[in-house]
C-alpha cells in the first residue's frame, strides 16, 4: 500500500504554520493536514485567498503539499454564524490547493436530537453547494459522542440526506474505537466501518486510545488500542487512495528535541504498517 503519510501540523502547534511546515520537510514528510490552531492563526491575517496563495506558496518551497485540512467547530453547524466563519476558511482552503476538508456535525444543545440532526443537513448542504467547482470535498468526520454519527451507516445516510455533493467520510480511528469499546450506539469494527464506507472514505485521522478516552496517541502507544491489522487490512481492500494522516495532538506536548525525535520513528512506523510485511 502506497499513501503518502502525514502528521497534522498542530503537532507544532508552538509555532507558527510556516515553521511548522519546515521542521516537518526536514522530518522527510512531504504532505500533511492544515489543523485547527494554525488556521485560526491564518484567518486573522485577513484575505483568505491571499493566506491561502501565500501558504501555497510557503508549502511548495518545502517540497510539501497540504491535501487535507481541518475546519474550525466552535461554535457548531446549526445556525449562519457557522456560514459566516466556514466560507471564509473554504475559500482560503481552495486558494491553498487544499482539496479535503473535515467537516463536524455539532452544536445544538438546546435543540432536539432531530432538530440538530435536520440543520446539520440543511447547513452541510449549503456549504457542499458552496465549495462546488473549487476543488475541495468536505469530508464528515465519524463522532464518539454523537449517536448520528457513530457508524459509516449513519454517515452515508447522512451524505445523502444532505444531497451527496462534494461529501466524503472522514474516519476518526480513535472515535470509531471509543464507540466499539463503548457499544454507541452499536459495535462496528475498524474494517466493517471502512468497507462500508468503500470510496467515501477520503480522509484519515490516525488516531489511538485505550478506550477511555479521546487521548489521540499514535498507533501502538495505549493498551487495548485501536486494532491496527484490521485498519489496514480495510484500507487494503477499498484500495484507499487518500492522505495516512496522524491527528496526534496527545504527542505534541513536549519540548522541541522530544518533539523532532520523535518524527523519524513515526515515519519508520507508519511506513511499516502500510507495507505487504505488516499484513503477511
Amino acid at each position: 500500500m502506497k499513501y503518502p503519510v502525514s502528521v497534522w501540523l498542530d503537532y507544532f502547534y508552538m509555532i507558527p504554520v510556516e515553521e511548522a511546515i519546515a521542521r516537518m520537510a526536514k522530518a522527510g514528510f512531504t504532505h500533511g493536514e492544515l489543523s485547527i490552531l494554525h488556521l485560526a492563526q491564518l484567518m486573522e491575517k485577513g484575505n483568505p485567498e491571499a493566506i491561502g496563495k501565500a501558504l501555497r506558496q510557503c508549502a511548495d518551497s518545502h517540497g510539501y503539499t497540504i491535501p487535507q485540512g481541518h475546519l474550525s467547530f466552535k461554535g457548531g453547524l446549526v445556525d449562519d454564524s457557522a456560514l459566516e466563519r466556514l466560507k471564509p476558511e473554504l475559500d482560503m482552503f481552495a486558494a491553498a490547493g487544499i482539496g479535503k476538508a473535515i467537516l463536524h456535525t455539532n452544536g445544538g444543545a438546546n435543540l432536539t436530537g432531530l432538530e440538530r440532526y435536520e440543520r446539520w443537513v440543511h447547513y452541510t448542504r449549503l456549504l457542499s453547494e458552496y465549495v462546488d467547482g473549487t476543488g475541495v470535498t468536505l469530508c464528515v468526520e465519524n463522532m464518539y459522542s454523537n449517536p448520528f454519527f457513530s457508524t459509516a451507516q449513519q454517515i452515508k445516510k447522512f451524505l445523502a440526506d444532505a444531497g451527496s455533493k462534494n461529501l466524503a467520510i472522514c474516519l476518526d480511528t480513535g472515535h470509531l474505537h471509543l464507540c466499539y469499546k463503548n457499544d454507541r450506539p452499536k459495535k462496528q469494527s475498524q474494517y466493517e466501518f471502512i468497507t462500508e464506507a468503500g470510496d467515501l472514505l477520503q480522509a484519515l485521522h490516525i488516531v489511538d486510545n485505550n478506550g477511555l478516552g479521546d487521548t489521540h496517541q499514535m498507533p501502538y502507544s495505549a493498551r487495548t488500542g485501536v486494532d491496527w491489522q484490521d485498519v489496514m487490512r480495510g484500507l487494503r481492500d477499498i484500495d484507499y487512495k487518500g492522505l495516512f494522516n496522524l491527528e496526534i495532538l496527545g504527542e505534541c506536548r513536549a519540548p522541541m528535541p522530544i518533539l523532532e525525535a520523535k518524527l523519524p520513528y513515526i515515519r519508520a512506523m507508519c511506513e511499516y504498517m502500510l507495507s505487504d510485511e505488516f499484513l503477511a
